[in-house]
């Protein structure tokens, strides 16, 4: 990863390019997941206690479309539990913790376990496949929200936003991230799944994620940052497959970016084909200005 580090409020990272969560569920992999080269890995979602999640068939896969869609409900241990395997990776790799809950006093239980052994926390209250999770639309349960983990944060700390889809959606979120972010958090991760039916789904709805989610993470990005300039960070995640996608999402103003789902379609060597995808390219962008300034 060479050439690739980036200074964030984590810390140090030997590279920018994040393990997204739900793909360890429970933390008990962190340490074989560090070791594939990402600079930082969010595990969870975790919730207070143990979700069984929603009935099978729960996940579809979309090869056509380097897409998936799930309804995995969040199946989790519980933080309590899972606390016995949480610990930073011993690579040089940081941890992220992703938590939600129920109620603000969950969530305020959940975030402060957490911050005991994670470099950071993502609050993740834009889930599809959680029961509540329109929550991020009331501007007052925010408020609340800011108000009950603002006493209680010691890490770095990012709220995990969804896509947005309409100009009334656009101007909602950046009113709930400059909110945010004005309460003293260092930022957002953008972002979620999106909502759809699927009907070969037990529930008969998901959230989509890989390629086709693209086009939306790169627009809020963009959003973003426009809007609200550069005193925040940004974890860029949806439909990063490829070094080229993950560049593009760096330049669009994240600063790092998160993968999953290449993971499933590219294998486990994902995050350093896309590591050395992008250092090609950046090498390329080098070149082509010294010879064309």
């Amino acid at each position: 990863m060479e050439g690739l580090g980036v200074i964030t409020k984590l810390g140090a990272l030997r590279s920018p390019i994040g393990l997204a969560a739900g793909y360890d569920k429970t933390g008990r992999y962190l340490d074989a997941l560090a070791k594939l080269g990402f600079g930082y890995v969010v595990a969870g979602t975790f919730t207070l206690n143990r979700r069984i999640g929603h009935p099978r068939p729960r996940v579809a896969y979309r090869p056509k479309d380097l897409a998936v869609v799930n309804a995995m409900g969040m199946p989790n241990p519980g933080l309590r539990e899972a606390m016995r395997w949480l610990k930073r990776p011993r690579s040089n790799c940081r941890l992220v913790i992703s938590l939600t809950g129920s109620t603000l006093d969950e969530i305020a239980e959940c975030y402060r376990l957490a911050s005991t052994v994670a470099d950071g926390i993502e609050v993740n209250i834009s889930s599809p496949n959680f029961p509540s999770d329109g929550r991020l639309q009331e501007r007052d349960f925010m408020s609340r929200l800011c108000g009950k983990l603002k006493p209680l944060r010691s890490k770095p700390t990012y709220l995990k936003i969804p896509p947005t889809k309409s100009e009334k959606e656009e101007e909602l979120i950046v009113d709930l991230v400059s909110g945010w972010v004005d309460a003293g958090f260092e930022g957002v991760t953008a972002v979620n799944a999106l909502p759809i039916e699927a009907p070969e789904l037990a529930v008969g709805r998901g959230g989509l994620s890989g390629a086709p989610l693209r086009r939306y993470m790169k627009s809020t990005v963009e959003l973003l940052r426009r809007e609200l300039g550069g005193g925040f960070e940004l974890n860029a995640v949806g439909g990063i497959m490829s070094g080229l996608d993950a560049a593009e999402a760096l330049k669009a103003g994240a600063t790092t970016v998160q993968i999953y789902t290449a993971i499933l379609y590219r294998g486990y060597r994902a995050p350093v084909l896309i590591a050395e995808e992008m250092k090609g390219l950046l090498t390329r962008e080098v070149l082509s200005a010294v010879h064309n300034p």
